[in-house]
């Protein structure tokens, strides 16, 4: 027979043992609350007052729940029953009624009955209540809303209402942050310009702008121009040009520099401007400025002076003194003994421009009867002679008069180097004169593909992030002509992506789309990568706007499809920190080990877009 296991004994819960002081409170609500429950309205006031005093004077702090609100929380029930059982009349008593439900439904969680009674409340001296109350009430606000919004209920002027009482509260008691948060959750942040004096903004701004990346469209843009509300209202124009630049609106940068009437901070505007290869018309904004300083600040916004302020700081560092390839590698002759010649020298090529970039000196090109560029043979050359564009950097006067004598060249590939150089030269540098735009223009179409690729692509140097439409018309006819080399189109293809870096263009968009659809040798190797990658740059930090155009690269056949998409996508989203691209991208790339060869690229794209 088998034993039969004796049921286990639940373990008794002792009776929590009161003071005295909590004994004597403890009776004392009990005994309001069934004056509450007897239903005589004549002794509700003084009973409610009474019960409001002392929770008020529990709730300034709340480190656990209030003795008060803890005696009271098993009789919510019989309360609300008696809030029920009052005529709906609007009487002030049932108003008082209703704030005191509303506090006690703090302790439960469950419901959002405190929202509830709040807007049948008094609406007046939510502050009494406590700075915890305030906070559950903005949880509940936030909630009722999205449930709002879910039944396309639009009517939110209650929560509107209510809002515009806690914002200024939590203003008051140093919680921006909440008041952000809960303006954010309503969709009504032009609430909270007005509650925000000069020793919060900048507070409220830096909370504003980190939570940025975290924001869906088009919510960020709303944040990004709350901040510049905000710091124009307080004259912080430097970090007013920082949102303007980041939102791409060419009115508030406008707006920043008219209104900034320090000659030297706007001054320092037009350096910002100019690291971002923005130019504005300083003549067309009707400044109170004299004709010198029209042309200081149009020379700043055209880095006509980056080369003489460049050399300025290098010899005040005092590191004029190129310096050879030897010098970086430091190894000797006999390590490199093994590396064959015309290799190393183009190594050396590329080290020498880079360590002396635009310092206009070196020991191997620049110097007398010097023959170092044709120590290389084929595309070397063309390297080679690409590399003084690198140590004439931003010097367009003198740079292209030490070019110019490559440029007469009879060989093509030093030739179509010297071409490359030019644009390299005349990188991020504005000038009226266009000398680039007037050396590389008769190249474009030009029978022999390493010119035609050299001047492509020194346009696409010279005139990036410019949106020049002259150059465009010039490259548009590579990517439609049909004998053009998939080299040649690729390149010129690169170079529209550059000159309209950022701009969302949607005719080069389709150009470029279009001659990737209909060319079926581009849709193979690096030539469809870069034209893929030329796509990108149109909409880098662009975000939605490139939406349409995913969808029809969408069209093109596997694997490219998913390159296209996956690149064009991290491009349009580099820089924005926004975390449900990037977990997107992590996703494409926690998959490497199922991936098939053909989307290693794709996964590439992905890995570099989310550490970015």
């Amino acid at each position: 027979m088998a034993a039969t296991s004796k049921p286990e004994k639940k373990p008794t819960v002792a009776p929590e043992e009161l003071s005295e002081e909590d004994r004597q409170l403890k009776e004392k609500i009990e005994a309001q609350v069934g004056r509450l429950k007897e239903g005589n309205v004549s002794l509700f006031g003084a009973t409610l007052s009474e019960l409001a005093t002392l929770i008020r004077s529990s709730t300034t702090t709340m480190t656990s729940v209030p003795k008060p609100l803890k005696f009271l929380r098993p009789h919510f029930a019989e309360l609300v029953t008696a809030f029920d059982a009052l005529m709906d009349d609007g009487s002030a008593i049932k108003k008082q009624f209703a704030d005191i439900l509303s506090v006690m439904a703090t302790t439960n969680e469950s419901s959002r009955d405190c929202l509830k009674y709040c807007l049948r409340g008094t609406g007046v001296g939510l502050d009494q209540w406590g700075h915890e109350y305030v906070r559950h009430l903005q949880g509940e606000i936030a909630e009722e809303y999205a449930n709002r919004m879910e039944r396309d209920e639009l009517n939110i002027e209650d929560l509107v209402q209510l809002a515009a009482v806690i914002v200024p509260y939590c203003m008051r008691h140093n919680a921006e942050p909440e008041a952000c948060d809960l303006l954010m959750e309503i969709e009504r942040l032009d609430m909270l310009a007005p509650h925000v004096d000069e020793k919060s903004y900048e507070r409220v701004c830096l909370y504003l702008f980190s939570c940025v990346p975290y924001v869906a469209e088009p919510e960020d843009s709303v944040l990004l121009k709350t901040c510049f509300e905000l710091y124009s209202r307080f004259g912080q124009w430097p970090l007013a040009m920082l949102v303007a630049l980041r939102l791409g609106d060419e009115e508030r940068i406008r707006e920043v520099i008219v209104k900034c009437g320090n000659r030297d901070m706007r001054r320092q505007l037009a350096f910002m401007l100019a690291r971002q290869q923005r130019f504005v018309p300083i003549e067309e904004l009707g400044l109170d400025i004299d004709d010198e300083e029209v042309t200081n600040l149009v020379g700043i916004m055209s880095n006509t002076r980056l080369s003489e302020s460049f050399l300025k700081l290098a010899r005040d560092l005092d590191i004029m003194e190129p310096k050879l390839p030897e010098d970086v590698y430091k190894s000797t002759d006999s390590a490199r003994a093994g590396v064959d010649s015309h290799r190393g020298n183009l190594a050396s090529s590329f080290v020498n421009g880079f360590v002396n970039a635009g310092f206009g000196t070196d020991k191997l090109i620049l110097t007398t009867n010097s023959k170092w560029i044709h120590k290389h043979k084929d595309s070397g050359l063309m390297s080679a002679a690409a590399s003084l564009g690198l140590l004439l950097l931003w010097d367009v006067d003198a740079g292209l008069s030490q070019i110019d004598a490559y440029m007469l060249s009879e060989n093509d590939q030093i030739k179509a180097g010297a071409l490359l150089a030019a644009g390299v030269v005349n990188a991020a540098v504005r000038n009226d004169c266009d000398p680039a735009l007037a050396l590389l223009s008769d190249y474009t179409m030009h029978n022999t593909t390493c010119l035609r690729i050299g001047s492509c692509m020194g346009l696409g140097l010279a005139y990036a992030g410019s949106a020049n439409q002259t150059v465009a018309d010039l490259l548009l006819p590579v990517l439609d002509d049909q004998n053009a080399p998939a080299e040649a189109v690729a390149v010129a293809a690169l170079a529209l992506g550059q000159i309209f870096v950022g701009k969302a263009d949607g005719a080069i968009a389709e150009a470029l789309v279009t001659a990737l659809l209909l060319r079926e040798q581009l849709r193979s190797g690096h030539h469809a990568h870069q034209l893929v990658l030329a796509i990108g740059l149109l909409f880098l930090g662009r975000q939605g706007e490139a939406e349409v155009t995913l969808a029809t690269l969408a069209t093109l056949p596997a694997p490219l499809n998913q390159l296209a998409a996956t690149l064009v996508e991290a491009c349009a989203y580099a820089g924005t920190g926004n975390v449900l691209k990037v977990q997107k991208l992590l996703q494409a790339c926690s998959g490497t080990a199922e991936a098939p060869q053909e989307t290693v690229e794709q996964v590439a794209a992905a890995a570099v877009a989310a550490a970015a």
